[in-house]
């Protein structure tokens, strides 16, 4: 193939389940690819959609979620985020998905961006959402399921976590490095 040449999608000849259990549903699919040739165990993570949110207080702090991870099994930092249900709009879960997770609240939703995390296995986009002006309303629930801890950071300080690899959570670092681009412009 060369670079001036069509890319053309891949056709799927059969699809079906391969793990339908609630955590993690895996769809295997039978797909030709434009050369011709057949793949027919291409399996995929049938992944949600999800919601996540920057949040910056009214004096300019990031809230932060720290949490701990069982797939890499670590504590990490991240930005408020979860799944968009059915019937439910992005913006719409973002807005609880930040109450629920630290307690806050914002006036003002920006959509910023709509990424693919990893557009070779996993099937759902994550929306980034700027929620300016977050004040706490409330102290978040316990949840022994996803235990959080909420941290205030300035943007200095959020830089300095990523300079020091401290902020590892993909759709969480893109969406401070965006903020963070715009704070500077």
């Amino acid at each position: 193939m060369q670079n001036n040449d069509e890319i053309k999608p891949w056709k799927i000849l059969s699809s079906k389940m391969a793990l339908d259990v609630k955590w993690f549903p895996v769809r295997q699919d039978t797909v030709e690819l434009p050369s011709g040739k057949v793949i027919d165990d291409y399996y995929l993570y049938e992944s949600p959609e999800i919601a996540v949110v920057v949040p910056v207080t009214t004096d300019g702090k990031f809230v932060i979620c720290q949490q701990y991870r069982h797939a890499v099994g670590q504590i990490m930092y991240q930005f408020p985020s979860g799944t968009v249900p059915k019937g439910e709009t992005p913006l719409r879960s973002a807005e609880r998905e930040l109450l629920e997770e630290t307690g806050y609240i914002a006036p003002h939703f920006e959509p910023l961006i709509k990424v693919a995390a990893y557009a070779t296995k996993l099937t759902g986009w994550q929306n980034i959402f700027l929620a300016e002006g977050a004040t706490q309303k409330q102290v978040p629930p316990y949840d022994p399921e996803e235990a959080t801890r909420i941290v205030l950071v300035t943007p200095q300080g959020l830089e300095a976590m990523i300079d020091r690899g401290e902020f590892q959570v993909p759709d969480s670092l893109a969406a401070a490095l965006l903020v963070l681009r715009r704070m500077k412009q």
